[in-house]
């Protein structure tokens, strides 16, 4: 397995078109003045560059949030990620779980309003271990996801096809278990099934809450139950990337050939981990046509934006190009 490092590329050329000077990445002061750059260029930002460019470049973007944790939410944060969403002009988010701190009510609305006000037309959004009522917990047997489903819709196991993005939600929380997930046999069997009859120029993404792929050791406990045969059988069936979160701790990784796993921190909450910050993931997806009529393969990237306090904005620390 594969763990990747953070190069920051793109923050490095606006370094050195600055006259900064300093180490890549740079510090916090330095990330703070480069990140309202980035928020103008957010459109253009890591597309060819003007001398190779061909006729026609179309760019798809998407948002990857988690554990939002609306009740240990902070709004400085919710604002940036709204602010970023529409800067860089997403066409999907894709929110994977545990978008409230204790399953009530409110806070449901909370991550609702949140959630449309991205102002991103498609939505995917699962459960998390936190999405279940814990004080509540008579809720649990037989009533587990309905104050989720209220605001969230009943499919707890979302699939779209947006634009070139297959994306195939899979749930991995469980009324009887307070934290750690499980996965079925038949989910893994279904999720195959799925990627296998996907079209075959799409990029192919599972999501789940809890992290298939351990960063570290103290990760193994994280995953769910049936997590190393899910990645193998998805993998052969031509998954591309993963997505989960549940850890708050951000990273990119290469578990098999051809099979990419991102990991998204916290998105908008308190509940930092490990000296990390407010983090979020954005993939995107460039498709060329050159002029002479030839499709050329597309180019995808896994992208890090982290929040900086700073500037109050996020600021593009990872950008990593992710081939099949």
């Amino acid at each position: 397995m594969t763990t990747v490092a953070p190069p920051l590329q793109h923050n490095e050329a606006l370094i050195r078109r600055k006259g900064l000077g300093g180490p890549p990445g740079g510090s916090p002061t330095l990330r703070a003045e480069i990140g309202s750059e980035h928020l103008r260029a957010g459109r253009a930002w890591a597309e060819p560059h003007a001398g190779a460019k061909p006729a026609a470049v179309a760019t798809h973007k998407l948002m990857h949030l988690s554990d939002l944790h609306f009740g240990a939410h902070d709004p400085r944060v919710c604002a940036a990620v709204q602010r970023l969403a529409q800067h860089l002009d997403v066409s999907v988010v894709v929110v994977s779980g545990d978008l409230t701190q204790r399953a009530t009510r409110q806070q449901f609305a909370m991550a609702h309003e949140f959630v449309t006000g991205l102002g991103v037309p498609e939505r995917v959004v699962l459960a998390g271990n936190h999405d279940l009522p814990l004080f509540a917990w008579w809720l649990r047997w037989g009533r587990a996801y309905q104050r989720f489903a209220v605001q969230f819709g009943a499919q707890l196991e979302p699939q779209r096809q947006v634009g070139p993005f297959c994306i195939l939600g899979v749930n991995t929380t469980r009324p009887w278990r307070h934290e750690r997930g499980s996965l079925s046999a038949a989910q893994v069997e279904r999720v195959a099934a799925e990627l296998s009859a996907a079209p075959s120029d799409a990029w192919r993404i599972v999501v789940s809450h809890h992290p298939l792929v351990a960063r570290s050791p103290v990760d193994r406990s994280h995953r769910p139950f049936r997590a190393e045969v899910a990645v193998q059988r998805w993998r052969d069936a031509g998954a591309h990337m993963l997505l989960s979160g549940h850890v708050h701790e951000p990273g990119l990784l290469q578990p098999l050939p051809g099979l990419w796993s991102m990991q998204a921190g916290t998105a908008v909450s308190h509940r930092l981990r490990s000296g990390q910050p407010n983090s979020l993931v954005v993939l995107q997806m460039q498709t060329a046509q050159p002029s002479e009529g030839a499709l050329k393969a597309p180019q995808r990237f896994a992208q890090r934006w982290d929040f900086d306090a700073r500037s109050g904005d996020f600021v593009c620390v990872e950008s990593m190009p992710v081939t099949a």
